[in-house]
């Protein structure tokens, strides 16, 4: 049976920013980003500013045991529709394992503290790992945007997938089972 307890989501503080702007900045991180330039230390101080004062981004610390792991991030979130957008990355690669339990905690943060009926996302077609776990968590693919992302001189689709917190009550308990 799956167990959460060691997995934690925990509020990014001032004193975490110079990890998460390291993470953020690694070749292989931003690989598996939309947006995969680098950043300057302004640009992410100025991310950090917008993100105390918005209601519609929140982001947290992936913290294993105690120990920070990784970012996970919920935006766009929109209570008239009840959506919002997600991502999450696991910068520590001895932890990358636990890619599955994160992503399920996540989802059930985000349907259980959040007033979210559907979470969707835009993946790189070249990420096929995070796309089978999507597809393991119940996840369907809404579409295609067909060569959208620029990467090593060539185009890359961006695959839309979704969730809804209905479908996602109903097989929670059986992938839940599973672990």
């Amino acid at each position: 049976m799956f167990s959460s307890e060691k997995i934690k989501f925990k509020k990014i503080l001032s004193k975490d920013l110079k990890r998460i702007f390291i993470w953020r900045n690694d070749s292989f991180i931003r690989s598996k980003m939309l947006n995969q330039k680098k950043i300057s230390y302004k640009e992410h101080l100025s991310w950090y500013k917008n993100l105390l004062r918005s209601d519609t981004q929140k982001n947290y610390i992936i913290c294993y045991k105690g120990a920070a792991i990784g970012v996970a991030s919920i935006k766009e979130i929109d209570l008239i529709n009840q959506t919002c957008t997600w991502g999450f990355y696991i910068a520590n690669k001895a932890f990358r394992y636990l890619a599955v339990l994160i992503e399920i905690k996540f989802i059930i943060l985000i349907f259980k503290n959040k007033k979210i009926r559907k979470i969707w996302g835009e993946t790189l077609s070249s990420n096929k790992k995070i796309l089978k776990i999507h597809k393991y968590l119940g996840f369907t693919i809404d579409g295609t945007y067909k060569e959208h992302i620029k990467m090593n001189n060539k185009f890359q689709d961006v695959i839309l997938t979704s969730i809804f917190k209905k479908d996602w009550n109903m097989s929670k308990k059986k992938i839940l089972l599973k672990l």
